[in-house]
Formats: C-alpha cells, structure tokens, sequence
C-alpha cells in the first residue's frame, strides 16, 4: 500500500473536503442541540407567561387607579 497522491493539488482538496465536512457537521449538531433543546424552551415560555401576568397585573392596577400616568 502506498501513501503517495495521484497529484499534487489532492492533498489540499482532500483537506479542504475534510474541514468543510467537519464544519457541517458540527453545525448540523449545533442546530440540532438548539432546535430539541426541550428544557429551554420551556424556559422561555414560562418566562414569556410570566412576563404577561406581570402586564396584566400592571394594567390592572393602572385601571383601579382610575387615571393613566403619563
């Protein structure tokens, strides 16, 4: 068996074949990772249902009060 290259450009465009297919690689993991990550989605969606409790709360108040501050 040998190790020699058929030419001399092979080795670089085997490397550039490498590189571009760990890149996508990793990002295919990246984008997977955020796209299931479950546990943050939950996250945000009680931090958004809290958050509108808390604009319905304030409005409430501001209605009671009977006057809008400016």
């Amino acid at each position: 068996m040998t190790t020699a290259t058929l030419s001399p450009g092979a080795g670089r465009l085997a490397g550039l074949a490498v590189r571009s297919g760990l890149g996508l690689a990793s990002w295919g993991l990246r984008r997977a990772s955020r796209r299931t990550d479950r546990e943050q989605l939950l996250g945000r969606a009680e931090a958004r249902a809290a958050a509108e409790r808390a604009l319905a709360e304030r409005d409430e108040l501001f209605r009671s009060a009977g006057y809008l501050p400016l």
